[in-house]
């Protein structure tokens, strides 16, 4: 039975009730509190390749850490098809963003930068950047670093294990990335300078073929058809150009006959080193390289970093590589399976921890 005292407690309570329903109902939702800055943008050179593929991947990390999308945006290789995809990122608004970007050639560089510090977007650049600039001295407020992998080592490496698995003797060929970058030239340099330290190799023919496998795949149909088995190694710039290599030798059954290198460290670049199908890769790690440069441009927009404080070691950096060989090959393929997750929090704790060292006056010169 309820007594009285009951009923009026009873009544307060569900007025009381009614009374909370009315306030929360009128009361704004608290959104989850938003990461500072504005949109995240990255430009590409392609989609297809494995090495943007993992380099995308550093970047969304980065991009997940803060609550955040990245705008990625795909040149194909031309940088006015770039300039022009800024140029409409930038007028639909673009306030405190970070753009991490390649500029597709060195020839682009500079325009590419400015408009971004027009629009008042921090930038960090990666692997082309003309010898005459520097973040430190062009558009330096909005220009934040450039980073890179060192080409001149990369290509060095390759033909020194040439050299060395051909006993400092023997007839190779070159297979050369697109020639306007300084990736492409630089490793080529590297080659050159090899050359000189081991005279008994011979260079035959240096092709370009533009970083992309399908070319390097008929270059080396060519050479076969021209040399056959009187050619011992062909030096390809990336992984991508090595495969198509071997896809070509595959073809004759001359794989792991005819020494094949690359650079990039890629998922199948390892792989191929690993079945012999491959002398050598230069590792690097591209997901790291999207992660670093995509959280510098993000806390120079944010006001974590100051550019103008920076040393121009911090601002024009390689990032560190390392030769691959069927001797060691399983510690960087466990890695590539074994991949950690960044966030911009970690890199915020050391941006230059895997740094090796500023970029050299003259690493830069196309001669």
């Amino acid at each position: 039975m309820t007594t009285r005292v009951d009923a009026i407690s009873i009544r307060r309570g569900v007025l009381a009730g009614l009374a909370f329903v009315a306030l929360t109902a009128t009361r704004p939702v608290q959104a989850a509190p938003e990461a500072k800055g504005g949109k995240l943008v990255v430009g590409i050179d392609e989609t297809a390749s494995e090495y943007w593929s993992e380099y995308l991947q550093g970047v969304r990390d980065i991009a997940e850490s803060l609550g955040k999308s990245p705008v990625v945006l795909t040149s194909n290789y031309q940088g006015d098809q770039l300039l022009a995809q800024l140029g409409a990122t930038y007028a639909a608004g673009c306030h405190d963003c970070a753009l991490a970007t390649d500029p597709s050639s060195n020839a682009f560089v500079k325009a590419i930068v400015g408009r971004s510090a027009k629009a008042k977007v921090h930038v960090v650049t990666l692997w082309n950047r003309p010898e005459d600039i520097h973040p430190w001295d062009t558009f330096s407020d909005y220009w934040v670093a450039h980073t890179s992998f060192d080409g001149v080592m990369s290509g060095y490496e390759q033909a020194m294990a040439l050299c060395k698995a051909l006993g400092g003797k023997g007839t190779i060929a070159a297979i050369e990335g697109v020639p306007s970058t300084p990736p492409a030239y630089q490793r080529i340099r590297g080659l050159k300078k090899a050359l000189a330290e081991c005279p008994g190799l011979k260079l035959v023919d240096t092709q370009v073929g533009d970083w992309q496998e399908t070319k390097a795949q008929d270059i080396t149909r060519t050479w076969l058809a021209h040399y056959g088995s009187t050619l011992q190694g062909i030096f390809a710039s990336n992984d991508s150009m090595a495969r198509g290599t071997v896809a070509a030798l595959k073809e004759k059954g001359l794989n792991g006959k005819i020494l094949v290198t690359g650079s990039d460290g890629s998922n199948i670049g390892l792989e191929m080193v690993k079945s012999g199908d491959m002398l050598v890769t230069i590792w690097n790690d591209p997901v790291l390289q999207g992660a670093i440069s995509m959280s510098l441009a993000y806390a120079a927009a944010i006001g974590d970093v100051d550019p103008q404080k920076l040393t121009h070691a911090q601002r024009d950096f390689y990032l560190k590589e390392e030769p691959v060989t069927r001797d060691n090959v399983d510690k960087y393929l466990a890695m590539k399976h074994d991949q950690p997750k960044y966030s911009y929090e970690d890199i915020k704790k050391d941006f230059w921890k895997d740094s090796a060292g500023q970029i050299p006056q003259g690493a830069n010169d196309n001669d």
